[in-house]
C-alpha cells in the first residue's frame, strides 16, 4: 500500500497537467521536495514549499520556472558582497578603457609622450626658479636686516626691525616649501608620463586576438 502511494505522489507532477488539461483549464502545478525527501505538489503553493525552491510547471507538463528558495542572512550579505565587488571591478575596468582611449587620442607616438614629459617639466621649473629668484632677493633683504641688528647687540632690538626679521624668515621657509613641493611635482610628472609610455606602447604593439605565432627559424646554425 504504502509503495503504491509513493509511486502516485512521484506521479503526481505529471497527472496534475493532463488533469487540468482534460477539464479544459489552463492552470500552473507547484512542485517542490517536501522534508521527508518526496515531490509535493498542488495548483496552489503547497504550505511544505515554503521557504524552499519550487518549480511551476504548465498544463503540458513542461516545467516554466525555477524558483530559488530564500536566501538567509549570511548568505545575502555574501551576495550583495559579490555583486558590490563585481560593480567596482566593472567599474575599474570601463575606467581603464576610458583612460586607454584617451591615451590613444592625446598621442600619436612616444615621442609625443616624451615631447608633453619636457615641456610640463620645464612649466614646473620656470615656477620653482621664481621662487628661487624671491629666494635670493630675501637673502639680501636679511643681509641688511642682520647689519641693523648688529648695532643692537647690546641694546634693546626696536619691534619694527624684530618684526621684519620675523617676516623674512617666513617668507623664506614659505618660498622653500613651494621650491620642494614643485620639486616633488617634477618626479611625480616624470612617473606619470612614464606610466603612460608603458601603456601606450602596450596598446599600440598589443597583437589582434587569434594572430599566428612567429614562424620557427629553420635556417641552419
Amino acid at each position: 500500500m504504502m509503495h503504491r502511494l509513493g509511486s502516485a505522489l512521484m506521479l503526481l507532477p505529471a497527472v496534475l497537467p493532463m488533469m487540468a488539461a482534460a477539464q479544459g483549464r489552463v492552470t500552473v502545478t507547484y512542485c517542490c521536495t517536501g522534508d521527508n525527501g518526496r515531490q509535493v505538489c498542488s495548483d496552489v503553493l503547497p504550505k511544505e514549499c515554503y521557504g524552499k525552491a519550487y518549480r511551476e510547471i504548465n498544463s503540458r507538463g513542461i516545467t516554466t520556472r525555477h524558483v530559488d528558495a530564500p536566501l538567509n542572512a549570511e548568505q545575502r550579505a555574501h551576495k550583495e558582497a559579490e555583486a558590490k565587488k563585481a560593480k567596482e571591478e566593472e567599474a575599474r575596468r570601463l575606467e581603464q578603457d576610458r583612460k586607454n582611449r584617451a591615451l590613444l587620442a592625446t598621442y600619436s607616438s612616444e615621442q609625443d609622450i616624451d615631447v608633453a614629459r619636457g615641456r610640463a617639466i620645464a612649466d614646473i621649473q620656470k615656477t620653482i626658479k621664481v621662487s628661487q629668484d624671491k629666494q635670493a632677493e630675501l637673502a639680501k633683504q636679511r643681509q641688511k636686516l642682520d647689519s641693523e641688528a648688529e648695532f643692537y647687540k647690546k641694546k634693546t632690538m626696536p619691534a619694527p626691525l624684530q618684526g621684519q626679521i620675523r617676516d623674512n624668515d617666513a617668507e623664506m621657509k614659505a618660498q622653500q616649501d613651494a621650491v620642494e613641493a614643485k620639486q616633488k611635482e617634477i618626479e611625480a610628472a616624470k612617473a606619470r608620463y612614464g606610466e603612460e609610455k608603458l601603456r601606450y606602447r602596450e596598446l599600440t604593439q598589443k597583437k589582434p586576438a587569434g594572430s599566428p605565432p612567429p614562424a620557427a627559424d629553420t635556417r641552419p646554425r
